[in-house]
């Protein structure tokens, strides 16, 4: 049909030029049925029947018609090839189109059947077609362009909606998937009192374990590009375990591990063995009360000497600052050496305390007490042997 179509363009501006005096020879010929063919012209749904005279060689006629919304002309046309009259040689245009043919199918010998066309954009997935398709819906273009809907295809157009020429057709895949997420979940810690532990002392009663939730995302794809997501979803799954820790409350009991040691005394010599055996002479022995007490480390006694074990605190108008002392109490505790350095007010609130002891912490102190005592007073001990 193509080929027929170029051979036929030449004659088409001379068919139009002759419009006007081909009519009236249509209208003279129609009167004698021996010389007329009966032309069927489709336009859509509405059809036309029109007369066109039947042509000797070389002549052209025109029918002016009106199918749907078009108005056509008919030509019948000469067989260029072998001379003779071609009645399914049939070409109709709209009478506005001067330099263009218009598009048709022919169905039958005398049958001309038009399709008018239009141009529109076809968005399809992302990728954009431009199309020439036959007037009508958007479902007779998508069915023309082969184009099949999928379940996930979303059209921006309802598909009865008429084509216009320059339309644009959006089609999009939207595709939604669910996305599943695991994140951990912090265990806390728990701290706890005991008193099966000592101040101080700590223990984990039981061992924290993280536990798990699961997270479902909804994502939305768009020509397999994703461009959101909503959570749907957000639970534990596993529940996460505690960690207790105990920490102790208890008072530690102190053990003082006191020198009560044998000793001798020889009251007619005036010698004492001490617990290590050595062999002392004391110039006098003293007895009566006494007590303990403490102080910050680096502190200084009244004499200047620090404040340790083995320096006392004495009235020294009774015992001289500077005596070299051995103590030991009457149920058999050995303080052992001793300097007087120190001296405090229980000289003067009728105690009878006669030696006040340095202990290096308070529970010493309190579990010391008060207790009476015997002081020997040294001659010939250095005050180094107060260290030991």
């Amino acid at each position: 049909m193509n080929s027929q179509r170029k051979k036929k363009r030449p004659l088409l501006n001379r068919a139009v030029s002759i419009a006007v005096t081909a009519a009236i020879c249509i209208g003279a010929a129609a009167t004698v049925a021996t010389f007329t063919q009966t032309v069927k012209v489709t336009d859509g749904k509405e059809s036309v029947e029109s007369d066109m005279p039947k042509l000797d060689s070389g002549e052209v006629s025109v029918v002016e018609t009106t199918v749907g919304d078009s108005m056509l002309s008919a030509f019948s046309v000469e067989n260029q090839e072998d001379n003779s009259t071609d009645e399914s040689s049939l070409i109709v245009v709209n009478t506005d189109a001067d330099t263009a043919l218009a598009n048709f199918k022919e169905t039958s010998e005398n049958e001309i059947r038009i399709t008018n066309w239009c141009s529109i954009v076809v968005n399809l997935r992302g990728k954009e077609l431009k199309k020439d398709v036959p007037t009508g819906t958007v479902a007779d273009a998508l069915a023309y362009l082969n184009i099949e809907l999928s379940k996930n295809d979303k059209l921006d157009v309802k598909k009865d909606t008429k084509l216009t020429d320059g339309m644009k057709i959006v089609i999009n895949e939207v595709v939604y998937k669910n996305v599943t997420k695991t994140e951990t979940v912090d265990y806390k810690t728990i701290n706890k009192d005991t008193s099966t532990l000592y101040k101080g002392e700590t223990m984990v009663d039981t061992y924290g374990v993280e536990g798990e939730r699961t997270i479902i995302v909804k994502q939305k794809y768009v020509n397999g590009k994703k461009v959101s997501e909503e959570e749907t979803s957000n639970k534990i799954t596993t529940e996460p375990v505690d960690e207790v820790i105990l920490n102790g409350t208890a008072e530690e009991e102190v053990v003082i591990n006191y020198d009560f040691g044998d000793i001798e005394v020889n009251e007619e010599q005036g010698t004492i063995t001490d617990t290590y055996g050595n062999t002392l002479t004391y110039t006098d022995v003293i007895t009566g009360s006494s007590t303990a007490y403490t102080a910050d480390a680096g502190s200084l006694c009244s004499t200047g000497r620090e404040a340790r074990y083995g320096v006392v605190a004495v009235d020294p108008d009774i015992i001289p600052y500077g005596s070299i002392l051995y103590i030991v109490s009457d149920d058999g505790f050995v303080y052992g050496y001793a300097v007087a350095g120190d001296t405090g007010g229980f000289i003067y609130n009728g105690t009878g305390t006669v030696v006040d002891l340095y202990f290096p912490t308070l529970d010493e102190c309190v579990n010391y007490g008060r207790r009476g005592v015997n002081i020997y007073i040294l001659d010939g001990v250095s005050e180094d042997a107060t260290y030991n």
